[in-house]
């Protein structure tokens, strides 16, 4: 199935969705992780095979056109994502944050688990400070039941999951400032 939208014909893929997602808080230290990622489906416990890697759009959930994949994630198994990218770490604390992940994700960065979050509407995100450098590997998992999981009041019946909204760091956060991480 593939599901299109208003803005299917103007969609560059090497910048989509580049601007700061919340224009009301700029900070010169955001970077944005959308675009290019890659993607496996897996049995619901088992590890990614390093070879059976996709290519995927970010921030489109699996299954829609922008996301550039016409797979759809079966109830019960895992959605795994993964991205390269280099940054340059400073003295204040790193964040990563995601707008929306549809339904229970677990982050890893550099092969470190760094947090977990439930929920399809919520943006989380964690603080990456200890284990972030130059070069990082950033990976996802994913699980969404769609309409047969615990979450599944009000959702939509078909197996779209995944990122569906913007990725994004940002370094500036000053180690006593962190209440307002996770209420945005």
């Amino acid at each position: 199935m593939e599901i299109r939208n208003d803005w299917d014909d103007g969609f560059d893929p090497k910048e989509p969705l580049m601007e700061y997602p919340r224009m009301n808080l700029q900070r010169d230290s955001y970077h944005n992780l959308n675009g290019l990622w890659q993607y496996q489906i897996t049995e619901r416990r088992a590890d990614p095979d390093p070879s059976a890697w996709k290519p995927i759009h970010v921030p489109f959930a699996l299954g829609t056109q922008l996301c550039g994949s016409e797979e759809n994630l079966p109830v019960g198994k895992a959605l795994w994502y993964r991205k390269q990218f280099a940054y340059q770490p400073g003295s204040s604390h790193t964040w990563i944050h995601f707008e929306a992940v549809d339904m229970e994700c677990m982050v890893f960065v550099n092969g470190m688990e760094v947090g977990t979050h439930k929920g399809g509407y919520t943006s989380f995100g964690f603080d990456i400070s200890q284990y972030v450098s130059y070069q990082n590997s950033l990976m996802l998992r994913v699980v969404d039941d769609s309409d047969c999981g615990a979450f599944s009041y009000g959702k939509q019946k078909v197996e779209h999951g995944g990122m569906y909204s913007y990725c994004w760091n940002l370094g500036d956060r000053v180690a006593g400032r962190c209440a307002e991480t996770l209420c945005q």
